[in-house]
């Protein structure tokens, strides 16, 4: 991947720049890429709701989508739910053919029960038993022709240490499946996939199909120009009359160290940054701007910096870090970092 990045998006960017000081924070803030994580991803759900082009929707198997925190998987699934959205003209009711359900914290029986019924309009939990509701679920999972339920953050049910939670809520998963009908879809963390295979019933509804949403590594060529793409395409995007290198070497470099190659991570920090820029009025995010960004975040005890220190002198996350130097360059203006 070259240094030098063509720069296409001008007439937008010049736009962009104008804008009040509040709808240029919120467009940093709303910032979307769709990156090759998100496609593969997005892909992997698709087959899944419907394998056959063309075809009709799968039903009776559980997928996993799992990954760390931050690396899109929630993103992910709440577009894909987007690109379906309920239907309220039909004459027999709503037809929901995607429905996404954001699991609560220290989900159980009935806090599971509750999310889905309440994104279902399926009934007040406290108004009715738990189990009369989940009976009221089940009929709208069939009412409503919903063909992929999506469950976000399961690792909230799915945990060995809530035993009892823990089988409940697989029972739950098990009596969805056998409606024969839809399939579910479920995100979490890696862990949580492991317990799930661990349930013979669970890995029996389709052999549990998965796919891991990784960060992105500086281990290889191919993965470092991804990122450095992926930084590039962020930078142009980003509401200032002009673009600040993020697609350079020297910046990827100490974008990725920042942010451990995690999307989630990488936006959040070159907001924090932006939002300084904005501050700042300056027509591109600067160098000191991602370096006053990391000192407000940096874990305590660490004085590196990756945008004032030299990078090759880098420590551990979680190490005390070398003293500061002034090797770095604004790779935009060839000037020291002071």
């Amino acid at each position: 991947m070259s240094d030098a990045i063509q720069d296409k998006g001008a007439p937008g960017r010049t736009e962009r720049a104008a804008k009040p000081a509040g709808e240029r924070q919120l467009i940093m803030k709303n910032l979307f890429v769709g990156h090759d994580r998100f496609e593969t991803a997005t892909a992997a759900v698709e087959r899944f709701h419907m394998p056959v082009n063309g075809g009709v929707p799968d039903f009776g198997s559980l997928f996993v989508l799992a990954g760390d925190p931050r690396t899109g998987k929630s993103y992910a699934l709440k577009r894909y739910a987007r690109g379906y959205p309920a239907d309220l003209t039909g004459t027999e009711g709503i037809v929901r053919r995607v429905a996404y359900v954001d699991l609560p914290v220290g989900c159980n029986k009935g806090g599971f029960i509750t999310a889905v019924a309440g994104v279902l309009n399926a009934g007040d939990v406290t108004r009715m038993k738990v189990d009369a509701l989940f009976g009221n679920v089940l009929n709208a999972l069939v009412k409503q022709k919903v063909q992929l339920l999506i469950l976000d953050e399961v690792q909230e049910a799915f945990t060995t240490a809530r035993p009892g939670a823990l089988k409940d809520c697989q029972g739950l998963v098990r009596k969805i499946l056998n409606l024969g009908t839809l399939n579910v879809a479920a995100a979490g963390l890696v862990e949580t996939y492991r317990i799930m295979a661990a349930d013979p019933q669970l890995e029996g509804r389709g052999g549990l199909p998965y796919h891991i949403m990784l960060p992105y590594s500086w281990d290889s060529d191919g993965e470092r120009d991804l990122f450095r793409l992926l930084c590039a395409e962020i930078d142009g995007r980003l509401p200032f009359s002009t673009k600040s290198a993020l697609g350079s070497k020297w910046y990827a470099a100490r974008l990725y160290w920042v942010s451990d190659g995690i999307i989630g991570r990488l936006k959040d920090f070159v907001y924090k940054a932006g939002c300084r820029a904005l501050n700042d009025g300056a027509e591109r995010v600067q160098v000191g701007h991602f370096a006053d960004a990391w000192d407000e975040i940096r874990p305590i005890g660490m004085t590196f910096n990756p945008f004032r220190d030299d990078i090759d002198q880098a420590p551990t996350r979680v190490a005390q870090a070398a003293k500061p130097t002034l090797q770095p360059k604004d790779p935009t203006q060839d000037a020291f970092v002071k």
